[in-house]
């Protein structure tokens, strides 16, 4: 019977917010390994899969997902290639407030992925009533150990309620809900839940990214291409009537900022009052990326006339369909190589728009 090695990584959260409790005959004990809690689903794998689960548990850290950083992100990056060759999979519990970001940013670092890494939280706590903690866990595994070449995930995903989705288009939609995650701006890779649903032609897709004329996909961590810096000193903004365009000066002046995301009217329709403020972006190589307001818009300035000048004056960078995670994400990551002098202001410009992992999905024409 095969042994399918996975590294549970938990990094806190709701999902760990509470430590489980179970009563036995005589006594209450606290359960402090998630690994302990999935154990009893094991027999499944065996009988259905002939494959026997074992789940090893690191804890990373234990902190509310709102004060996850992007060192944690490159503790986890670190932490997978240290572990590579030792196991089969990867699961990281987090927290649902950035979870997305953190599914974005890992998706970036490692170019060539040849195994899943799968995030996975929970809407309540384990251990309360109507708990998804361990339906989700399970979920996780479930993916992970998936015994059928031809539907096998690789790279990083999240697993969240009935959703299996890439990792650059994970968007947390409700506070609420089980399913609180959905595939932003385009079809998941599958929906589960007695059974797995893939999407094939999503997963195909999404599998692309991992193997390009450049390299394959990792079997042993001396394969791996990563690259986990990230430089932070980005600005995120949203337009409004009469925004005064002195804000962006007085930000990079007295902040050292080095790039900015911007949420613009219609679709990256920005006022022509501020078109002053995005010339002095330009003369000191400061990238500004434009989004939307709208909820599943498209940026790509090719709609009204505030936008086209953006493109004629090239003033800006279209954000297409890119979520909001996967645009800052991708900026920081860019921007540490051109801290690095790994790449320049144009070289930020170019790559902005090219789709590495998936979060650009538009149509060939609208990028002309």
């Amino acid at each position: 019977m095969r042994v399918n090695n996975i590294l549970l990584i938990t990094t806190g959260g709701t999902i760990q917010g509470n430590v489980a409790i179970r009563k036995d005959k005589d006594s209450i004990h606290k359960i402090n390994s998630f690994a302990e809690l999935i154990l009893p689903t094991n027999g499944y794998f065996k009988d259905k899969w002939q494959c026997d689960i074992n789940v090893d548990l690191e804890e990373m850290c234990n902190v509310d997902s709102s004060d996850i950083l992007p060192e944690h992100w490159k503790k986890l990056c670190e932490l997978i290639v240290q572990k590579y060759d030792e196991y089969d999979s990867f699961i990281i519990s987090h927290g649902t407030n950035t979870l997305g970001y953190t599914c974005a940013a890992l998706s970036f670092a490692i170019s060539n992925l040849g195994k899943p890494v799968i995030l996975t939280g929970s809407q309540v706590p384990a251990g309360l009533p109507g708990s998804d903690a361990i339906t989700n866990l399970n979920n996780a595994i479930k993916v992970a150990a998936w015994p059928y070449a031809d539907t096998q995930v690789k790279g990083v995903v999240a697993v969240f309620g009935s959703h299996i989705i890439t990792g650059t288009r994970v968007k947390k939609s409700t506070e609420f809900d089980y399913d609180a995650f959905q595939s932003f701006s385009s079809g998941s890779i599958g929906r589960i839940g007695r059974i797995i649903n893939f999407n094939e032609k999503n997963l195909k897709k999404h599998l692309g990214y991992l193997q390009s004329k450049h390299y394959n996909m990792a079997l042993h961590s001396d394969d791996l291409i990563w690259n986990n810096e990230y430089d932070m000193r980005i600005v995120s903004l949203t337009e409004f009537p009469g925004m005064s365009p002195d804000i962006f000066k007085t930000l990079v002046e007295n902040n050292d900022i080095k790039g900015f995301i911007f949420r613009a009217f219609g679709a990256g329709d920005v006022s022509a009052n501020l078109h002053k403020a995005f010339e002095y972006l330009k003369t000191y190589e400061i990238p500004i990326v434009v989004t939307t307001q709208a909820p599943n818009g498209n940026s790509n300035f090719q709609v009204n006339e505030p936008g086209q000048l953006l493109k004629e004056k090239k003033l800006a960078i279209p954000a297409y369909d890119m979520s909001i995670e996967s645009q800052t994400a991708k900026l920081a990551w860019l921007l540490a190589k051109k801290a690095k002098g790994e790449m320049g202001y144009s070289d930020v410009l170019r790559e902005m728009t090219e789709d590495y992992r998936g979060e650009i999905n538009v149509l060939l024409e609208q990028k002309q």
